[in-house]
Formats: C-alpha cells, structure tokens, sequence
C-alpha cells in the first residue's frame, strides 16, 4: 500500500487534500489508547474530535481505496 496505492496522483491528492496523514511503524511508534490492530496495514480515519469513524484491515488495490476514501469526503 506505502509504496503500491498511496502514492498514486489521485490517492495522494485526496489524502492531501481531505485527510491528514499519519503513518506509523508498529515496530517503533505507539498507537494512541483505544487504537488496536490485528493486521497490517490498518487505516483508521478519524474525525476531528477524534472519533473513530471506521477501521479498514488489509491492503486494496488503488481504486478501491480512492472509493473508500472517497466515501468520507462525501459525508
């Protein structure tokens, strides 16, 4: 996905442009409390607030993930 998916021009221009971006290694970061996984890559998107709004497990192709994505720019 890190090398694959997310750099794509327009994966990378709705990351930009709608999200920030956090990428942290599971071998030497923490997750903040409440913010478990059981797979690499997790993606959690959370609102401003910091609500945790959905949790995708598992890698996807890149137009599944500008779909997903694109689904909380709409809300």
């Amino acid at each position: 996905m890190e090398q694959a998916v997310l750099p794509q021009k327009d994966v990378a221009k709705l990351l930009s442009d709608h999200f920030v971006t956090v990428i942290l290694d599971i071998d030497n970061d923490m997750l903040p409390e409440g913010f478990g996984y059981y797979a690499v890559p997790t993606f959690f998107v959370i609102n401003p607030k910091g609500k945790l709004l959905d949790k995708a497990v598992g890698g996807a192709d890149v137009e599944t993930f500008r779909e997903y994505l694109e689904n909380f720019v709409k809300q």
